[in-house]
């Protein structure tokens, strides 16, 4: 199983929104109207501590981890 992590802008150096993820109201994130949204570190679909079977879909390697899945 694997889990979101948090990745930071190299450019304005805020946590980057996960890719096709809406962000909740308060705190800025860094998105795609940032030039270095697009730059590495890449961020994936997750947000952080977010698994992947609480999102309900297959995620990539790029903005995660694997965690040991307690069931199997």
């Amino acid at each position: 199983m694997k889990v979101g992590v948090v990745v930071y802008c190299l450019e304005c150096h805020r946590m980057k929104q996960p890719r096709g993820r809406s962000a909740p109201m308060g705190p800025i994130y860094c998105d795609s109207d940032c030039d270095g949204y697009e730059q590495d570190p890449q961020v994936g679909s997750l947000w952080p501590n977010e698994t992947e079977e609480d999102f309900g879909y297959p995620v990539g390697d790029i903005g995660t981890e694997k965690i040991n899945d307690p069931l199997g």
